[in-house]
């Protein structure tokens, strides 16, 4: 185990859409098969929707080494006796030691995927396919393009602490989890754990993300992956960015 504080270095892109709650939580996309089989991590608080996000990182620097992620954060929870706050609710790596430390420091419930690419991630534009870890298993279960806009624009610093500013949380809280196997890996919590991840990139530029997933005709259910979402989302491609958490707090429930 490496515990925190943890310093890490990456380039990322974000993408945002807004989910509204009427709509439900698809409990398959929102979590993985494992999570998604546990109701004391699903039905931990209720969901409130909101600001969604889609996170594609290139971590160059960690504690633990190098490694891929892909996170989503569908929207807002309700905390029971803390208010609203954002989650991660799935959340997938390219190694099994930082499986293991989000799991136990963070309650963050990584898994392992396959990352394939087609281009380069640093500089768009490139094609990511998620796969399940099964070697076996040929058909992707997330796809996401992205390329630079068409038009001239200026990069810019981001900070997370922009979200002070605009009247959002800028903590997240996650529920324990559970345990799986191999339980050295994937193993489970018991405290509810609110987290603080600071961010900063000096150089930011928008993106346009294709969330078309391969094989979905056109009016299909989940042809751009989330119901309801439009096929092209503006992101944000992070350059040069440094991720700073810290231990988290133990609630009380």
């Amino acid at each position: 185990m490496v515990p925190p504080p943890w310093t890490c270095h990456y380039t990322g892109y974000v993408g945002s859409f807004y989910v509204s709650p009427s709509t439900g939580l698809p409990r398959d996309l929102a979590y993985d098969p494992h999570e998604a089989s546990s109701d004391r991590f699903t039905e931990a608080g209720a969901w409130k929707g909101g600001l969604a996000m889609i996170q594609l990182l290139r971590y160059t620097s960690t504690p633990v080494g190098p490694y891929d992620e892909m996170i989503l954060i569908p929207g807002n929870f309700n905390v029971p006796g803390h208010g609203s706050y954002t989650r991660i609710t799935r959340i997938y790596v390219s190694q099994r030691d930082t499986t293991y430390n989000g799991r136990k420091n963070w309650n963050i419930p990584k898994h392992i995927a396959r990352f394939k690419y087609t281009g380069d991630f640093c500089a768009p534009p490139f094609t990511v396919q998620l796969f399940p870890e099964d070697p076996t298993i040929e058909t992707p279960f997330f796809t996401a393009s992205l390329k630079p806009l068409s038009i001239w624009t200026p990069s810019f610093p981001f900070s997370s602490r922009i979200t002070k500013w605009i009247g959002l949380p800028d903590s997240f809280v996650q529920p324990p989890l559970p345990e799986g196997e191999p339980k050295n890996i994937i193993c489970g919590t018991d405290d509810w754990f609110k987290c603080q991840a600071k961010l900063y990139s000096p150089k930011t530029k928008l993106v346009w993300m294709d969330m078309k997933q391969p094989g979905k005709k056109s009016g299909e259910a989940r042809e751009n992956w989330w119901p309801g979402i439009r096929r092209w989302q503006i992101g944000m491609w992070l350059q040069n960015a440094q991720l700073d958490l810290g231990d988290p707090e133990i609630l009380k429930m």
